[in-house]
């Protein structure tokens, strides 16, 4: 339960320690005396957006702090372990902090953490239902949530809700895939062609600039023979030849030597050149017979590079670039089947998945319509309690899209409340009905069905008196004194005939000093109690005639605890109350 609240220089409030009782803890106050201040400052506490304007004028820091004790709730205990969060000897401390700039800081038992880790810890502790919870059950999804939280099939839908996303995700891809599949089998005549076409090619990566230069030599084969055979000529003919020449001057070198030592090494020089000569003889030679024996088949040669020009025109790349074009092409070929086929088993794999979410489906809403007629019969006895003895409220659910089921999975339906306030009148959709007190009191009725599955601590409700009073509202005051037996309630009332049913009452007013205005909130003592409910009964104009009916309220609702003063913290007067704004 949250046992202790503190709200520090925010709006009006100068200065509140508020400690609040397991049951119903009931707040009463004329209007605008601050009593939504409680309820704005439990939700910063459990992580709604700040603003700098909740700040006190002059205060340079607004703070709520919250203690939760949960000695007796280990179930909550255990489920704030994943998030980090441990209760200390079975107490968690909340602490959220506004600054001028607009910028906040969040404590988790006294360490900085962010925002988003309170809200998802007050998630856990305490349900808060104003106006806005109001408008939310409004919504077909936000009845199907309550439904199914009820009905205990809530982690069954959201498990079907990922799948269907999953299903979807994957027959996209799928689709996806056979589209590309598809397009690439259109073209596999293409491809095959072409492949078969670079395969037999049997390309090599230099063989075109080979091929450019055998054509060149075949093209002038008759020059080239005749200059080599001009050449050896020259060199090796039998009188003026090069050879012949040199061998005189080697000899005529080697004479001189007995008369110059040094003229030997221009011998040996004369003698290496005249080597040189007859290997350059020997290469010309070899040239000239390789060249006579060479196959003259030119056409073959032009052939082949006509066959090379026009694979590179078609495919708009080089000699190297139709080699890896061809290996591409091939890696295709030798995948068209596999992938055909690899794509079908995965298709029908996703079809399976597909009928078994089906068959989930239909067990979700199987049942769910075999707990329809309970939770209506339920709901109606807790709408009986509130006011509306001859009501009605039924679930609907919307019918199952069944056109595409074996394309895409089929959305999981939503459920509408239907509600009927007395026999004979037509049921008309929740969100159509036009009173608030209507819909305070059928919310209220729902909620008190969820709160005995419910895993929070504390239920908060805001203005849930909207539009009722008499008889209803002495039911809606026992049912939320009902609700306080198994769970902790906070409950902001105009209503005497609520009030006279908390277990502990605090009143909410405000008052001005040295033009400042303070919002004071104490708890009130069982004689300030009956004054407070005659207020409620009849304003300023209390007398001892309402001072009775209000003792005989408190004395109905089964009055017997004896309300303790509220611990006060801050400037000025100490007070049996809090002070602030």
């Amino acid at each position: 339960m949250l046992s202790w609240l503190s709200i520090q220089g925010l709006a009006l409030v100068e200065s509140v320690e508020l400690a609040f009782d397991p049951g119903l803890n009931v707040l009463t106050g004329e209007t605008g005396a601050g009593k939504s201040l409680i309820l704005g400052s439990i939700g910063l506490l459990l992580g709604e957006r700040a603003d700098a304007a909740w700040l006190r004028p002059g205060e340079e820091r607004g703070s709520v702090d919250g203690t939760f004790e949960l000695k007796e709730r280990p179930d909550l205990v255990e489920a704030l372990l994943p998030l980090g969060v441990e209760a200390e000897d079975g107490r968690l401390l909340l602490r959220r902090e506004i600054h001028p700039d607009g910028k906040s800081r969040a404590f988790v038992n006294g360490r900085p953490s962010p925002a988003s880790l309170l809200k998802t810890v007050g998630d856990l502790l305490v349900d808060l239902h104003g106006q806005h919870e109001h408008q939310l059950l409004l919504s077909p999804d936000r009845q199907a949530d309550f439904f199914d939280a009820w009905a205990g099939l809530l982690g069954e839908r959201r498990a079907l809700e990922g799948d269907r996303a999953a299903l979807l995700e994957e027959r996209q891809r799928l689709r996806q895939e056979r589209e590309r599949w598809e397009r690439e089998r259109a073209d596999e005549a293409t491809i095959r062609e072409d492949y078969e076409e670079l395969r037999v090619a049997a390309l090599h990566p230099e063989e075109e600039e080979n091929a450019k230069r055998d054509r060149a030599r075949l093209q002038h084969r008759g020059r080239l023979l005749q200059g080599f055979a001009d050449a050896r000529r020259a060199l090796a003919g039998e009188e003026a030849g090069a050879a012949e020449r040199l061998k005189g001057a080697a000899r005529a070198i080697r004479a001189l030597e007995s008369l110059d030592p040094d003229t030997v090494p221009l011998a040996v020089e004369a003698e290496r050149i005249l080597d040189e000569v007859g290997e350059l003889e020997g290469r010309l030679e070899r040239m000239e017979d390789g060249l006579s024996e060479e196959p003259t088949d030119l056409e073959a040669l032009e052939a082949r590079l006509d066959l090379l020009h026009r694979l590179k025109r078609k495919h708009r790349t080089d000699v190297p670039g139709l080699i890896t074009l061809r290996d591409t092409l091939e890696t295709k070929v030798r995948d068209f089947d596999p992938a055909g086929r690899e794509l079908t088993q995965a298709e029908r794999a996703h079809d399976d998945r597909l009928q078994a979410f089906e068959l989930r489906l239909d067990a979700l809403m199987t049942h769910r319509s075999d707990r329809f007629a309970a939770f209506q019969d339920d709901v109606g006895a807790r709408l009986s309690g509130v006011g509306f003895s001859r009501a009605a409220l039924r679930v609907r659910a919307a019918e199952v899209d069944r056109s595409r089921a074996a394309v895409d999975p089929a959305a999981i339906p939503t459920l509408e409340f239907a509600f009927r306030p007395n026999p004979g009148e037509a049921e008309r959709p929740l969100r159509r009905i036009a009173s608030g007190g209507e819909l305070s009191r059928v919310m209220l009725a729902i909620k008190s069905l969820m709160a005995e599955r419910d895993q929070v601590a504390v239920l908060v409700f805001d203005e849930v008196d909207q539009g009722i009073g008499g008889a209803a509202g002495e039911e809606v005051g026992r049912l939320l004194r009902a609700l306080g037996e198994r769970r902790q309630v906070l409950c902001i009332t105009h209503l005497p005939l609520i009030a006279a049913y908390g277990t502990r009452h605090f009143e909410v007013s405000k008052q001005t000093r040295k033009g400042r205005t303070t919002s004071t909130v104490r708890a009130l003592a069982p004689e300030e109690r009956e004054l407070e409910v005659a207020r409620l009964l009849a304003g300023d104009r209390v007398t001892p005639t309402t001072r009775k009916q209000a003792r005989e309220l408190l004395d109905a609702a089964g009055e017997r605890r004896a309300g303790t003063p509220t611990r006060v913290r801050g400037t000025g007067t100490r007070a049996a109350g809090a002070r602030g704004t």
